[in-house]
């Protein structure tokens, strides 16, 4: 078993108890011989007296999580650096997925205090910079004139360079790739971010765009905006434990996505609705877009 004391936890406040038969998990045997045959194997059974096999029946996550193969890679924290200004769902999208996969996930701000999302919204934030100095994940989220604040603040950009030197993954959602960026981390790797001139962004960054929902380039894990982090923390919760426990994260979210017209990119929005996106994002940002890096903050929005 693994860590799911939490995501048990969230199930039983729910009243909820999962009951998982698995009749259908084919497992492929081939013997020795070299001919193949096909032996239908349920791993979440046990065998009677007579050697057939009989359906377990899986009660809870702590049950589910004991019959999958041990994790890929041994994941105990999550940290998730946010600021003012950052957009909302960029941070609490992921951090939900992670803490119902009962990984042990926290907010990290420069200063320990309150935090204003772009949205109005506030959180509550118990844990500065100063105090983490190791963390297996790492977490970006993004906004916008906030975010390329971020880009020029040499005391974050110089923790995230320290963290990063013993993380295990190192990660961003939507333009926290810019400050991702900024720190040197992404040259010659290929990235994803939000969509919002991104090839001039992560050129500016010595990386190349890839158009993906989420990218994942080494230890480097980057997605699309906003909403795209939610689909990179489910993938990465699919690469340490498999697509089984994958799926009970999934089901606890009910994450099904199902919007009411097409949309969400550039290519599947209206050339109108597109354009006039742009043309906001450009409103206030394209000055930082132009400018070249290291320069002074006053170039960012003058």
């Amino acid at each position: 078993m693994y860590n799911t004391q939490i995501l048990r936890k969230n199930l039983q406040k729910r009243g909820v108890i999962l009951l998982i038969s698995l009749f259908s998990l084919n497992v492929f045997a081939f013997d020795a011989g070299g001919d193949s045959h096909t032996t239908v194997v349920n791993p979440l059974a046990t065998k009677t007296s007579g050697g057939s096999q009989k359906p377990d029946l899986i009660t809870n996550m702590d049950e589910l999580m004991a019959r999958q193969p041990n994790p890929n890679v041994n994941v105990n924290g999550v940290g998730i650096y946010v600021y003012d200004g950052m957009f909302s769902l960029d941070a609490l999208g992921p951090y939900q997925v992670f803490k119902s996969a009962g990984l042990k996930t926290f907010l990290i701000a420069k200063n320990k205090g309150t935090v204003t999302m772009s949205n109005g919204l506030t959180l509550a934030v118990n844990k500065s910079i100063a105090e983490v100095s190791k963390l297996d994940v790492l977490l970006i989220p993004g906004g916008a004139g906030a975010t390329a604040m971020q880009t020029i603040d040499p005391e974050v950009l110089d923790w995230i360079k320290k963290i990063d030197e013993t993380s295990i993954y190192t990660t961003s959602v939507c333009t926290g790739a810019w400050i991702l960026g900024a720190t040197g981390l992404l040259q010659g790797k290929d990235a994803s971010t939000h969509w919002y001139r991104a090839n001039e962004m992560l050129t500016k960054y010595g990386a190349e765009y890839t158009g993906k929902r989420w990218t994942v380039d080494g230890k480097y894990w980057t997605s699309a905006g906003v909403t795209g982090g939610v689909d990179m923390a489910l993938a990465l919760v699919n690469h340490l434990f498999g697509k089984q426990y994958t799926q009970a994260v999934m089901l606890d979210m009910e994450y099904d996505p199902k919007p009411p017209v097409q949309g969400g990119s550039p290519k599947k929005s209206d050339p109108i609705i597109a354009q006039l996106m742009k043309d906001m994002y450009d409103f206030f940002l394209i000055n930082f877009v132009n400018c070249p890096l290291g320069t002074p903050g006053a170039c960012l929005f003058n």
